[in-house]
């Protein structure tokens, strides 16, 4: 290390000396301040700063996930092109509050203008989602309980016009527990049901641990964007 330092310095110096015997008059000032510049960047290299600036970085991109705060998409949306425009419709066994927070939930998602929700049974070739309960007791001594299940349902058809792609999608409350019937619940299923994934983001409706949101972050809505090209 110290051979190397001695040989950049001398680099560094017949540098210096070239340029002032070429133009020494007026290279003078701004080769001083070449010189110094370049003294600080080699003093941070051998005392390890830049190194430490650089790591810092990267722990930076690693910590907080794929495209900074973006709410990722579900593997099987990837690729795929949607409409924007949605039928939905309530199944005979849905309550009545199931039937609000749903309601909340797709004023919710037509505010960010992203998408357009709209109900009602969707014409032969539209994207159709279905909101239901279904009835699943966890076990006495679990950790976690689920509170509703949602997702994307993507059939292609291909012809001559070329591949269109529809989604038949779900989202479902746990009617076991009265906790389901909620805004957070039913915002986080219809965003599965719309393309979106599990964030790592607290402030995200689509965290996987209900935190009690109901208001989308602006990482979902990248995340719309992103599933829907816009």
């Amino acid at each position: 290390m110290r051979a190397l330092r001695h040989f950049l310095w001398t680099l560094v110096l017949l540098g210096a000396l070239f340029i002032g015997y070429r133009n020494y008059g007026s290279q003078l000032p701004q080769l001083t301040t070449a010189v110094q510049h370049v003294r600080t960047e080699l003093a941070q290299v051998f005392s390890g700063q830049l190194l430490h600036q650089l790591t810092t970085n990267e722990t930076d991109v690693a910590t907080t996930g794929q495209t900074g705060t973006t709410t990722p998409m579900e593997s099987i949306v990837q690729g795929v092109h949607l409409s924007r425009t949605y039928y939905y419709r309530y199944s005979t066994t849905l309550p009545a509050a199931g039937r609000q927070v749903f309601a909340h939930a797709v004023a919710t998602y037509n505010q960010t203008g992203v998408v357009h929700l709209v109900e009602g049974t969707a014409p032969s070739g539209q994207n159709q989602i279905t909101f239901s309960v279904y009835h699943k007791r966890m076990a006495q001594n679990s950790a976690e309980v689920e509170l509703g299940h949602g997702g994307p349902q993507i059939t292609q058809r291909v012809t001559l016009a070329g591949t269109s792609s529809t989604n038949n999608a779900s989202a479902s409350l746990n009617a076991d527990y009265s906790a389901a019937f909620s805004n957070a619940v039913a915002t986080h299923e219809l965003g599965h049901a719309l393309g979106l994934d599990h964030s790592s983001s607290l402030t995200s409706v689509m965290y996987p641990i209900s935190q009690g949101r109901s208001k989308l972050s602006a990482g979902d809505i990248a995340g719309l964007k992103a599933i829907y090209r816009q």
